[in-house]
């Protein structure tokens, strides 16, 4: 039985429906312009050529370790906090940062192919060399990887099989090999399991943490879904307070399990979308459980 060839998901930037999608990501600022900022210098590295001309006529050698470094960002977090989002839908923000076009690539579900022998290498393989392939000119590449402890569960464990190591290693090499040539093409690995990835994968990248949001935040975030009604103070600390929880609410759960119910509870009464709807709704709602840690 012949190996597939893996099929990436394809979107090109600026695009008008991502940058919607992006916008509606609240209460993770510091991500995105983290997120943005790093992928900058890394697909834009005449900008560091040019900043070091400017100011240290005479080299600064560890801005060569910068230029260099291995194109990887590790989004690393619980369900619900967006960084599936992030990674599928920065691609226009970074576009006009880079006054560029860019070319997002998603692997599929199936990256791991059929669990042939070479299988699962020759598909990792494969994602990378269509998206290198596919930036001609001015481009610029992401190449997202969801589910990223699926590739790079760390070969410590001891049900990491030989196809996982070697398709591990492969997806090491390709990351590397894309920093040594200076490639136009960032990978985005998203995981909800840090701890289990490879710590020779981890080294390699920039890592940006999501969280579930604080009190503070939540407060944010719960003004910014009301936005287009009239809140007092007073009501949004009743709902801040009727969202508290050992457990934090996720941004997920603020938005599909509180924000949307109360919503399409408005509209079935045929009433004006207030406060009271997301309190009432809240009172019976319960975040979204921690997912186990599995790591050994």
């Amino acid at each position: 039985m012949a190996i597939d060839t893996v099929q990436l998901h394809e979107t090109k930037h600026p695009d008008k429906t991502s940058q919607e999608r992006f916008d509606a990501l609240i209460g993770i600022d510091l991500a995105k312009s983290d997120l943005i900022d790093h992928l900058t210098l890394i697909l834009d590295r005449q900008r560091i050529d040019d900043w070091v001309k400017r100011h240290h006529k005479k080299g600064l050698p560890l801005v060569e370790r910068l230029k260099h470094g291995t194109p990887l960002v590790i989004l690393a977090g619980e369900v619900g906090c967006g960084k599936t989002a992030l990674a599928t839908s920065i691609g226009t923000p970074l576009a006009t940062a880079l006054d560029a076009h860019v070319v997002a690539f998603e692997t599929p579900s199936d990256i791991r192919g059929n669990g042939l022998v070479g299988d699962l290498s020759a598909r990792v393989t494969s994602a990378f060399e269509q998206a290198h392939a596919a930036l001609t000119g001015r481009k610029r590449g992401l190449l997202i990887i969801d589910e990223g402890d699926d590739l790079g569960t760390t070969r410590s464990q001891l049900n990491a099989h030989h196809e996982d190591r070697a398709g591990l290693n492969v997806l090491i090499k390709q990351i590397d090999r894309l920093g040594r040539e200076n490639a136009p093409l960032a990978v985005l690995l998203v995981t909800n399991r840090l701890e289990a990835l490879d710590p020779a994968l981890v080294r390699r990248a920039h890592i940006i943490r999501f969280v579930r949001p604080d009190k503070a935040t939540r407060r944010d975030v719960l003004s910014q879904l009301l936005d287009g009604t009239a809140v007092s103070e007073s009501d949004l600390d009743r709902l801040v307070s009727a969202t508290e929880h050992p457990l934090a609410f996720s941004y997920s759960d603020l938005v599909h399990r509180i924000a949307e119910p109360a919503i399409r509870l408005a509209l079935g009464e045929d009433s004006a979308f207030s406060i009271e709807h997301m309190l009432r709704v809240a009172e019976h709602v319960k975040p979204t459980p921690l997912i186990e840690d599995v790591t050994p």
